[in-house]
């Protein structure tokens, strides 16, 4: 981690509810934002430690969680690259992320207060679109290579799956994410700021499923121009850095965070 620090952020280890967590906290300045920033499938937060530092250059604190299964709280059992896995925890493991973000937010009221957002990279973008569903007073959301139709999202990790293959706790997930599909919500979002930035050629989460979801805000929003949406064409499933260059201007110029 060290060769990450730079002159501009501390990073410092934290714990939330005895999770670990790292705090990213630009030097010299005053913050009153903080971004919470979750990691995709099989990665960790130290993982997001760049991403973190381009944000907090540009103003922001950033918290950066470790998900269920995952970082410090990983299962040293799992294979990560077994689709079957995948299939098995994804979900669950979203779930757990939605479940524990209160506390997260709580330490930060307690700590710093000011304005959050929500965001992160493919399972940790399906998480902050769940918890800016959820969550009404976020102020900003960002969402890279994620997909807020679950619906879509259900039937993806279940493809080619019978009812009978799945155990008690998949099924109970699943209805979670039934029961909660944003797009089943909508009005929620209505003209409130969002990222949704997809690859167009991800072959790990369709951009189809964004795009549903991305015509859902189309036909609600008032003020379309707080709907970030774009998919980057010869991309894959990847957070680059001219979708964060994106994502700030939007931030900045647009959303006043």
């Amino acid at each position: 981690m060290k060769y990450l620090k730079t002159n501009y952020a501390d990073i410092e280890e934290i714990k939330i509810n005895d999770k670990d967590a790292l705090l990213v906290t630009p030097k010299d300045i005053d913050v009153d934002k903080t971004i919470v920033f979750y990691h995709g499938w099989g990665s960790c937060k130290e993982n997001q430690i760049f991403r973190a530092n381009i944000f907090a250059s540009y103003g922001y604190r950033v918290i950066l969680p470790d998900a269920y299964y995952h970082g410090s709280r990983k299962n040293d059992d799992f294979d990560y690259e077994d689709i079957e896995v995948l299939r098995k925890y994804i979900l669950e493991t979203i779930m757990h992320n939605i479940e524990e973000a209160p506390s997260i937010f709580k330490y930060i009221d307690e700590n710093f207060g000011g304005e959050i957002a929500v965001g992160g990279h493919s399972m940790g973008a399906i998480t902050a679109g769940g918890l800016y569903n959820f969550k009404k007073d976020l102020k900003m959301a960002y969402v890279f290579n994620g997909m807020n139709d679950w619906a879509y999202l259900v039937n993806a990790v279940n493809d080619g799956r019978e009812k009978d293959q799945l155990s008690y706790t998949e099924m109970r997930v699943n209805d979670f994410f039934l029961d909660m599909n944003p797009m089943e919500s909508a009005e929620n979002f209505k003209d409130r700021p969002i990222v949704l930035f997809n690859g167009e050629d991800d072959d790990v989460v369709d951009p189809k499923g964004q795009e549903n979801f991305y015509k859902k805000l189309n036909e609600i929003y008032t003020n379309k121009d707080l709907i970030g949406y774009e998919t980057f064409e010869m991309t894959s499933h990847q957070l680059t850095t001219q979708m964060l260059e994106a994502a700030i201007k939007f931030s900045k110029e647009t959303a006043n965070f």
